[in-house]
């Protein structure tokens, strides 16, 4: 690293403000108008703080609808400088105690928004799930020891499964269209700091990421409300790196003989075969038990990978 960009870096955190920015941002995004009122500063200022702290690119920011949100940026030297810091001040610190409480009672705030207006929930997660407990030895036994840097859950909902894909991934990224389980993600995110997820507003069928962006794609509980199966696979197929895995966790009808066009939802050998027509080959699936005893859990990788590795669905 130049040595005049790493001065520029230092000298962005080397303010009062900043710093107290920096170790907010460590426990998740935020929106300007949060951070102002947890710092207890004008917004102008606030804004100023976190531009010069994303000049030095040590934060990201992204807009969802009509908010923007900053968060700690994925570079190892922006999380250097905010373990540091953090080790050098110390949680008990007064003010950053203060810090603390307030984020709490913003988050307190984001729960509560979540559940007030008109919006309605997205379909995802809207019916019997599986506990939390199943569902994530579904995807250990489907994932294995699989090396994983990115992931997407698309449909995360209120962020169920975030915190244990975060504890195996550098980055987590949550989707969901509905802008009350967004922020419901985001407050569970934060509470557990984990500062390595973000939650973004996505529609399955377009996709706002680059190709090829994630190890691991899960579609959760939104590929049976799709109303273009072809489309929203295409668009998973995409986002993955070649030698990635998608899951799908939904509700699979058992095989039917003929399908019919009032048919509804996933039936299995119609995901199977468009599975197949997307490029991608079954590696493993399995039932989870619960509620809902057609709630199943699908692996697959692109065809070419499979065909590298000699895995057979």
């Amino acid at each position: 690293m130049p040595l005049d960009l790493s001065v520029k870096r230092l000298k962005a955190a080397a303010d009062q403000t900043r710093v107290r920015l920096l170790l907010l941002l460590t426990r998740g995004e935020a929106t300007v108008g949060e951070l102002q009122a947890i710092l207890a500063q004008s917004q102008p200022r606030v804004s100023r703080h976190l531009r010069l702290l994303a000049e030095a690119d040590l934060v990201d920011r992204f807009r969802d609808g009509q908010s923007t949100y900053y968060r700690l940026a994925r570079a190892p030297f922006a999380h250097s400088i905010a373990n540091l810091l953090e080790q050098e001040v110390g949680r008990d610190d007064a003010q950053l105690q203060a810090d603390a409480d307030a984020l709490e009672q913003m988050l307190h705030m984001r729960r509560r928004a979540a559940f007030s207006g008109p919006e309605r929930f997205s379909a995802a997660h809207s019916g019997a799930r599986p506990a939390p407990a199943d569902m994530e030895a579904a995807l250990e036994e489907l994932l294995g020891g699989i090396d994983i840097r990115d992931v997407l859950d698309v449909g995360c909902g209120g962020g169920a499964l975030l915190p244990w894909l975060s504890a195996r991934a550098d980055s987590v990224t949550g989707a969901d269209t509905a802008r009350r389980m967004r922020l419901l993600a985001r407050a569970r995110t934060q509470s557990a700091g984990l500062s390595n997820c973000t939650v973004r507003s996505a529609d399955l069928h377009a996709l706002p990421f680059a190709d090829g962006s994630f190890d691991l794609v899960i579609l959760d509980e939104v590929l049976g409300a799709s109303v273009d199966l072809p489309v929203a696979l295409s668009e998973a197929v995409r986002v993955l790196r070649p030698a990635a895995r998608l899951v799908i966790l939904d509700r699979v009808q058992p095989a039917a003989r003929q399908l019919s066009a009032e048919q509804t939802g996933l039936v299995e050998n119609q995901l199977n075969a468009s599975l197949a027509a997307a490029g991608l080959r079954v590696t493993g699936r399995g039932w989870l038990p619960g509620r809902a005893p057609d709630y199943a859990a699908v692996a697959a990788v692109p065809v070419a990978a499979a065909l590298r590795t000699g895995t057979n669905g």
